[in-house]
């Protein structure tokens, strides 16, 4: 058995799917840093295994295809009449075939995952929870594919099969994103009976374990129909190829119920600094920051200790996690911890809204919004008061709007030195309410 499967995968199209495989699995992952698409997956494990699996919605088509040109290697050879009078029973001629497919994508998978390890393991802080479980999933899918194909292949072996079954699955994948909203993908549902995943997700969820276990039991009952249906020597035999599918279906349903990607505890919670100074924390997934960040970060609590009821610590603030935010705390977006390493900008974004998160309000939003504006060109100025300049550092803006943020500043710097102070502590006291900081301010259009 050991000769006959190296035989399959020198002389088969295996060896050359698993390769292609590979070649266009890391050119996903690399090649969208070359265009500035950073952060899309090397800050963590589970980054990495739900954005490999996004891929599926490109690699699954091709191992479909591949499996059915497998599939039809003796009908283009002319030796299928041949074969067919051999004493072996015909399932043993096919299982090396079947087993040499599935090895190979399965290794062209995991060869993708090793590419990008590297990148993950000089980021990531935490590794997250389940990336195995994804991972495993991922291979097991794609082996589906490749399986699947084999069977098809061998029901329909005529020269256009693979061509149509890899065009046509991929329209159907691409068909199945637009047919399911995107919020809705990482909801229960059959959305997640695809191959793939339709989004990304942030460094603090997790693929949950239920629904990774009912794909599992999917994609499996799909392999093993594919598998069914390749060996198969007679008509009964096919029909029963059904089977597998359906069983899979069934004990996959009750477990696609739970939500997609929930929020992983671990990920989010804090680690602190212990060194006897003003505590300084971030989230578990962002570990790696934390270092960086202590000196910026008692930098903004030294600039912030003349408002009344200053903070004594600063914290990473995570979205959409309800966290309430006691007043004794500055609080840094985690979109601002990840967006610089400058020490100076650090500061600066900690400063903003006197040391408050932005709150996301129903209409902040709304692209160019003014109300949305207002509040960050109130969040600026407030950075820039308690810093001692004007403006602070950070990314550039327009110059229309720096010229709001010029105006903004002159008119908080005529007012006296007391009611400066009090503006600059309302801000704070909105933001730490979801308030309204650029009404707090009082030099904006407020909402």
């Amino acid at each position: 058995m050991t000769g006959i499967f190296k035989i399959e995968l020198s002389r088969s199209g295996a060896l050359l799917a698993g390769t292609a495989t590979v070649v266009i699995g890391v050119a996903g992952l690399y090649v969208p840093a070359l265009t500035g698409q950073t952060g899309l997956w090397d800050q963590q494990w589970n980054l990495l295994a739900v954005f490999q699996r996004i891929m599926l919605v490109v690699l699954w088509p091709l191992a479909l295809a591949a499996g059915a040109w497998q599939a039809g290697r003796e009908r283009r050879s002319r030796v299928e009449e041949l074969l067919s009078t051999t004493p072996a029973p015909g399932w043993r001629r096919l299982r090396p075939s079947a087993l040499a497919t599935a090895f190979s994508l399965a290794v062209g998978y995991l060869l993708v995952l090793a590419a990008g390890a590297p990148k993950v393991a000089t980021a990531a802080g935490y590794p997250g929870h389940g990336w195995y479980a994804v991972t495993a999933v991922g291979v097991l899918a794609l082996a589906a594919a490749g399986l699947l194909g084999l069977g098809i292949g061998r029901l329909l072996p005529y020269a256009y099969t693979p061509a149509v079954l890899g065009v046509g699955s991929l329209a159907g994948l691409l068909a199945a994103i637009e047919a399911t909203k995107l919020e809705d993908a990482t909801k229960p549902g059959a959305a997640l009976l695809l191959p793939y995943f339709t989004s990304t997700i942030s460094e603090f969820q997790a693929v949950d374990g239920a629904v990774s276990t009912g794909q599992a039991w999917w994609l499996g009952g799909l392999a093993a129909g594919g598998l069914v249906l390749f060996l198969a020597t007679n008509r009964l035999v096919r029909l029963l190829a059904v089977v597998p599918p359906a069983l899979g279906l069934v004990l996959a349903a009750p477990m696609l119920t739970a939500a997609a990607f929930p929020v992983d505890p671990a990920a989010v919670a804090e680690v602190c600094t212990d060194d006897g100074g003003p505590r300084v924390c971030v989230t578990a997934a962002h570990s790696r920051r934390l270092p960086a960040l202590v000196a910026p970060a008692r930098q903004a609590l030294r600039l912030l200790a003349g408002l009344p009821n200053a903070p004594t610590s600063v914290h990473e603030a995570v979205p959409d996690l309800g966290r309430r935010q006691p007043t004794v705390e500055a609080w840094l977006d985690s979109d601002n911890l990840i967006a610089t390493d400058d020490a100076a900008e650090l500061t600066a974004r900690i400063l903003a809204g006197a040391g408050t998160p932005l709150c996301a309000r129903e209409g902040d939003h709304r692209d160019g919004a003014g109300d949305h504006l207002d509040v960050l060109r109130a969040r600026a100025v407030t950075a820039a008061w308690l810093a001692g300049g004007h403006p602070v550092p950070g990314p550039t803006v327009a110059p229309a709007e720096q010229a709001h943020r010029d105006t903004m500043w002159k008119a908080l710097l005529a007012l006296p030195a007391d009611e400066q102070q009090r503006r600059v502590a309302a801000v704070r006291a909105a933001g730490l309410t979801c308030g309204d900081q650029a009404a707090a301010l009082g030099l904006g259009a407020g909402r």
